[in-house]
């Protein structure tokens, strides 16, 4: 989540990204490459709405990796608000190709919930299309509210196929809610609601003719075919649509562009940076801002944004907002958004976005109400950890951690002195060169070799203390795994 994006414009308080079938499909691939847990949604005007007011599920796609558009309507709404998706991406056309992904690449695929027909009669289906596909576990659960269901007897199934995409078809939200629920539980690269995608596959339920669906027809097509059931739910997605869009377009509108460069300058407060928004917030502009907002978030600092000289924001810069707090959210980093005026401020409230953010009337009244950060000890992981070092994030082994600590604690005593100081054991030249990458006004003499030792293991131990390399206060492990 950490990578620059394409752009993501926000459709009634959820960022959707604009992304093709194809970049889709290599976002899938690098994600399985990457390795642990990522959430994609599909969403249509049915997912966005009820977002509206089931917070649960807002929190849930604002926290999604990605969020795909599954419907002409929410491509429509997006031309209308001046960021247009380039195409629809629905999860019925997403799953196969991803079954021809594994039938090529050898990715494992795990499918969960669906009637067992529609379960069977999809994996057959797969099978028979795209030979070699790597179908390593079905799974159809009985239907249950997530309260009750046996979660501990899907997570044993998924977790002994070992699969690189889960599908899981219970139907919005639940199967949303469900994978955000056991986020930290499922250790699978790609995780997708699909809905509906194992009927249609299965064949038990037939897809509008394409001229329809390309048309923003397919809705009609399947009224008729179970009215009963979707009739009501078109009908009040309609209504729903009526009441909330038009109030986020008029509030677009109103605005007045400057049609000026916008600038973004920063400045660093203690452990905030403060990020100075100059001109329309929109467009070609948005790449530097994301850049400098990851850059302070991956320093450990808040970001406060002041808007107070930004006559416009854009529904792409809104996008953006909602994934870098997210991104900020993933590191316990706040953010917080400053002078906003009368118009940008009825079009975060008019994009269903009031409660989202921190917001504040001056930078000076955000940064007095910035959480002091509680000091905490450092924690490795199994393998390795994120440790800041000289202002950096640095991948170290946990093995290695007590004795990087020693080490930068000497070289700040040698910051002092001139004679290097002597230690016990040796460090060896790879560790010596590592450390003296990150501390490159030391001299090289003093991560030589013969010079950089290493303190002997005793009853002194870093997880003891806290410590910084910038301050020599605190040294704060940032994210373990």
């Amino acid at each position: 989540m950490l990578e620059p994006r394409e752009t993501r414009v926000a459709i009634l308080g959820v960022a959707v990204d604009n992304l093709t079938m194809d970049q889709v499909l290599d976002a899938v691939e690098a994600k399985i490459a990457e390795g642990g847990f990522h959430q994609i949604a599909t969403a249509n005007v049915d997912f966005l709405l009820k977002s509206v007011h089931d917070e649960e599920l807002h929190e849930t796609l604002c926290r999604c990796d990605f969020v795909l558009a599954d419907g002409m309507p929410v491509v429509w709404a997006s031309h209308l608000l001046g960021t247009g998706l380039k195409e629809r991406v629905t999860g019925a056309d997403l799953v196969p190709r991803l079954a021809d992904l594994s039938a090529r690449k050898g990715y494992r695929i795990f499918l969960l919930g669906a009637s067992e027909a529609s379960s069977s009669g999809s994996a057959a289906w797969m099978e028979k299309t795209y030979p070699g596909v790597r179908i390593v576990g079905r799974y159809c659960p009985s239907y249950q509210t997530l309260e009750e269901m046996d979660h501990q007897e899907m997570l044993t199934r998924i977790e002994a196929a070992q699969p690189d995409i889960l599908l899981v078809s219970f139907g919005n939200p639940k199967q949303e809610k469900w994978l955000a629920m056991h986020r930290h539980q499922l250790n699978v690269p790609v995780c997708i609601g699909v809905g509906a995608t194992f009927d249609f596959l299965s064949g038990r339920v037939s897809r509008a003719p394409a001229w329809m669906q390309h048309s923003g027809l397919e809705w009609l097509y399947r009224t008729i075919q179970e009215p009963s059931r979707l009739a009501k739910r078109y009908a009040s997605n309609l209504v729903g649509l009526m009441r909330y869009l038009p109030v986020q377009l008029t509030a677009f509108a109103v605005q007045t562009k400057q049609h000026s460069l916008a600038e973004v300058t920063s400045e660093t407060v203690g452990m905030t940076t403060v990020l100075r928004v100059d001109g329309d917030f929109t467009g070609s502009m948005l790449p530097k801002f994301e850049a400098e907002v990851r850059k302070a978030v991956l320093s450990r600092s808040h970001v406060v944004v002041d808007m107070s000289r930004a006559g416009y924001i854009g529904a792409d810069a809104l996008g953006s907002l909602i994934h870098l707090k997210n991104l900020a959210h993933t590191w316990k980093r706040e953010l917080w958004l400053v002078g906003l005026r009368r118009l940008p401020a009825w079009v975060v409230r008019a994009t269903q976005l009031g409660t989202s953010f921190r917001i504040a009337d001056k930078v000076a009244e955000a940064l007095r109400r910035i959480e002091p950060e509680l000091a905490t000890a450092p924690q490795s992981g199994q393998d390795w950890a994120f440790c800041r070092i000289g202002g950096q994030l640095i991948p170290i082994h946990a093995q290695e951690v007590p004795e990087v600590y020693r080490q930068v604690r000497q070289m700040l005593k040698q910051r002092l002195t001139v004679e290097p100081i002597p230690v016990m054991a040796s460090a060896g030249p790879e560790m010596g060169a590592r450390i003296q990458s990150w501390f490159p006004s030391m001299p090289e003499e003093s991560t030589a070799s013969g010079k950089l030792k290493l303190i002997s293991p005793k009853s002194e131990t870093p997880y003891g203390s806290q410590w910084d390399s910038d301050t020599g206060s605190s040294l704060r492990e940032t994210a373990a795994r």
